[in-house]
């Protein structure tokens, strides 16, 4: 097998992967011992400017949602590391619009084994016709 097939499989195994985990929402209350070992999805509001390091330096003002890496809740705060993992960072629970976890989807990993088998098979006879096919020398 060539290097770019194996190189093509990998990227659409890659590709795939998204499909077997879902972001569901939840509640974040002040003091409710919140912890999280997965990924939590933030949206901050948009006239607010509070995430920022715990050591003190300036968060990024920005609406756009940020993940948070084994993120919890101390007292009125959400606190989490984001994808280099080494800074924490935290954010304000009164400024959190939106807030979702990542979790595995039994449904969607099925569906996308039957379609992608379904496909795969297709594929199959839809080759094994084409090669099968008798030639009348045109």
């Amino acid at each position: 097998m060539t290097t770019s097939r194996l190189t093509a499989r990998r990227l659409a195994f890659l590709l795939l992967l998204p499909g077997c985990h879902q972001w569901r929402p939840v509640t974040l209350a002040p003091s409710t011992s919140y912890r999280h070992d997965g990924n939590v999805r933030i949206q901050r509001g948009a006239s607010t400017n509070s995430v920022g390091y715990a050591s003190g330096a300036p968060g990024q003002m920005s609406d756009t949602p940020i993940v948070l890496h084994g993120a919890w809740v101390d007292g009125d705060t959400l606190f989490g590391f984001k994808a280099d993992k080494t800074t924490r960072h935290a954010v304000a629970i009164a400024d959190v619009r939106k807030a979702e976890e990542r979790h595995f989807s039994g449904k969607r990993t099925t569906l996308l084994v039957v379609v992608g088998g379904a496909a795969i098979f297709a594929g199959l006879v839809a080759l094994v016709a084409a090669t099968a096919a008798p030639s009348f020398g045109y």
